[in-house]
């Protein structure tokens, strides 16, 4: 699992690049996001700016938003491919301590 850190007051867009996984002739159609934190509980709301991610070829993109101080975030991909196909990559945010 990839992991980044950041600030609590920082927003900025990360992406997950899909290439090396499509099938062969297969495109991503949409994606959706959801973050939770380290009790499993949904923080979607609170730390990513919505649920759909942003499609730009190969790349599925999001913007995060908040975060509490000391606090880990499990961001989920989950992408829909032109195959119908469903792929998934999550990836791990830290927010910084104060």
């Amino acid at each position: 699992m990839n992991t980044f850190s950041k600030q609590p007051s920082e927003t900025y867009t990360i992406g997950i690049e899909f290439a090396g996984k499509l099938p062969t002739g297969a495109t991503i159609v949409s994606g959706t996001v959801s973050a939770k934190d380290q009790a499993n509980i949904d923080q979607t709301a609170t730390v990513l700016s919505g649920t759909s991610a942003t499609i730009l070829g190969t790349e599925a993109l999001i913007k995060v938003l908040a975060g509490t101080h000391g606090q880990n975030y499990r961001i989920k991909f989950l992408v829909t491919l032109s195959t119908s196909d469903l792929l998934e990559e999550d990836v791990l945010m830290r927010v910084a301590n104060e």
